[in-house]
């Protein structure tokens, strides 16, 4: 069971009741018995070693990661054709704190509270916030804070059509987007890569949020640039700008995953990478290389600042006993413990984190 539910609304709960029933009955646990669960849902036994691993966490921390169906819903602009609101999926107990919102604007308002992750952050390169908060003598979560509450600096979500909050690069790495696994690939293409598209809707037919910005004309064509990594011809690599030749399972030495068992795959390579194919290690630590190598005399030393939300179960998050509203209101964020938590930064080499805290 697993695959039959609704994947997009109250799934978790309907999970839930598959083990309740599993445990009822004793299944759970013992050989033969259990839930085989085969919908993508990978194993949280090998996730601690497996993110060191997949984010680079033994190079730098924290890595930026971001929900994709946020990022893809935001940046494909397919929150403007939404016809919804978000009470139409509240419980009927509920208070109707949701009347006449959106999804748009219950995203942006997880995003500045620290409820998920949010990138890009904010309308602003965090690389030239950290280098004016150094110019100014100030901490750089205190200057980011600064800025939101007086209005200077926004969080990127809340003008998702804003051409500084585009996406500019993107790397499909073994992965079909376009075409395939990509949710609504209609409006992928018209409002991300600017080419032909069968979008039939308007958008102007969509409810307008109350906290997220509505451009007149929605833009058409966001990126700059899509690279692919395949050893297929796909529909996304018909449509990236370039394409370059990934070896195979049987070409290399890597490690998997899957969601059909919780245990890792050791492969190792039958014949050597054919042609100009290259492992998907040596293809990123060629274009690492190629990228160091340009911002040697472009881009220089400079700091970092990562927003994190808060994590779950942690102190951070526990110690919210109520949402504070609190953009747009004069009082210092700083009064509130609901924030995206930390900033990082990263300076040569290190990592070092402010002593000022956002939840202060």
């Amino acid at each position: 069971m697993g695959a039959g539910t609704n994947h997009w609304f109250h799934s978790d709960q309907i999970y839930r009741s598959f083990l309740t029933l599993i445990m009822l009955t004793g299944c759970q646990g013992v050989n033969g018995g259990g839930w085989a669960h085969y919908v993508g849902q990978e194993k949280c036994r090998p996730v601690t070693g497996w993110s060191t691993l997949a984010f680079g966490l033994d190079w730098q921390r924290p890595p930026r990661q971001m929900q994709g169906t946020v990022f893809w819903y935001l940046a494909t602009d397919q929150w403007r054709y939404d016809r919804f609101t978000a009470e139409v999926m509240t419980s009927p107990l509920a208070d109707g704190r949701f009347a006449g919102r959106t999804a748009a604007d219950n995203i942006a308002l997880a995003s500045r509270l620290g409820w998920m992750p949010s990138y890009p952050t904010f309308n602003r390169n965090p690389l030239d916030l950290a280098d004016e908060a150094m110019q100014l003598g100030k901490d750089p979560s205190q200057h980011i804070v600064d800025g939101l509450t007086s209005g200077h600096l926004r969080f990127a979500c809340e003008d998702p059509d804003a051409p500084e909050n585009f996406p500019r690069c993107l790397t499909v790495w073994r992965a079909n987007l376009l075409g395939s696994s990509a949710k609504g690939n209609e409006y992928f293409l018209k409002h991300l890569l600017g080419t032909d598209s069968n979008v039939a809707a308007s958008d102007q037919d969509g409810v307008r949020p109350q906290e997220v910005r509505w451009r007149d004309e929605a833009p058409i064509g966001k990126l700059d640039l899509l690279l692919s990594l395949d050893f297929r011809n796909t529909s996304t690599t018909l449509f990236s700008d370039i394409v370059l030749p990934a070896a195979t399972w049987y070409e290399k030495h890597d490690l998997s995953s899957t969601d059909m068992h919780p245990f890792v795959h050791a492969f190792s390579p039958a014949i050597s990478p054919p042609w100009e194919t290259k492992t998907d290690f040596e293809a990123f630590h060629r274009i690492a290389r190629g990228f160091s190598w340009l911002a040697e005399k472009h881009l220089g030393k400079r700091k970092d600042i990562v927003a994190v939300p808060l994590q779950h179960d942690s102190a951070d998050a526990t110690a919210q006993p109520v949402v504070a509203l609190w953009i747009g209101k004069p009082v210092s964020a700083n009064l509130f413990r609901a924030r995206p938590c930390r900033d990082w930064w990263w300076s040569n080499g290190t990592i070092q984190r402010s002593q000022k805290s956002w939840r202060r």
